[in-house]
């Protein structure tokens, strides 16, 4: 970010992920509020967005804009988060506490060179999308890797995991056909018939 301010740093990285630079002065209900940079969002993150910078204006100045910004969206019945990003030296912590009675701080720290672009995603990864690994076709289908890692296992585990891959009503239906099978009471005139334990003998004579 040689050739940049931190500020535009972190527009420049909020509105290449959906972020919408407001004009300035910002206005509100009425009321228009000279803050460095100001930005919004569409939902799922519809944040209204503010960027100072404390090296450039004190932290109570900050603070104050911060909280005229929130009760201006109160007035307005706003249902937007405030959110407030500050670039440069870290304000005191009674000034940090006090803002995050209005709103959700996000504090970057001195942001001088290209290779802290890196750090300031990871400080602003809650504004930002989740960026998640494109798909491989080296990976291999879950269950079939299990039925064919399997061949120690018993043969009705085994074709459980196998069915699991035409849905829940075929593994249910499958698991209902084995529970029916183990509770059928045999022909006790079957002579493979088990019989049981003989009662007849021994102390209940």
């Amino acid at each position: 970010m040689t050739t940049s301010t931190p500020i535009e740093g972190v527009i420049k990285l909020l509105t290449g992920s959906g972020y919408r630079r407001l004009p300035s002065p910002l206005s509100i209900a009425g009321l228009s509020f000279e803050v460095p940079a100001a930005l919004v969002g569409e939902n799922p993150s519809p944040d209204l967005i503010l960027v100072a910078d404390t090296a450039f204006e004190t932290d109570i100045r900050i603070l104050r804009k911060v909280e005229g910004v929130a009760r201006a969206l109160d007035v307005a019945r706003s249902k937007r988060p405030l959110t407030t990003i500050l670039v440069g030296p870290k304000p005191k912590a009674a000034v940090l506490d006090a803002m995050t009675k209005v709103c959700r701080v996000l504090a970057t720290g001195v942001i001088g060179t290209e290779e802290d672009n890196s750090l300031l995603q990871n400080w602003l990864a809650v504004l930002l999308p989740l960026a998640l690994p494109e798909p491989s076709n080296d990976i291999a289908e879950p269950l079939e890797s299990i039925v064919k890692s399997s061949s120690d296992l018993e043969k009705t585990v085994v074709d459980m995991v196998a069915l699991g891959a035409h849905g829940s009503d075929a593994v249910q239906a499958r698991l209902h056909e084995l529970l029916n099978a183990s509770l059928v009471v045999p022909d006790v005139d079957s002579p493979d018939a088990d019989k049981g334990p003989n009662l007849t003998g021994g102390i209940f004579e």
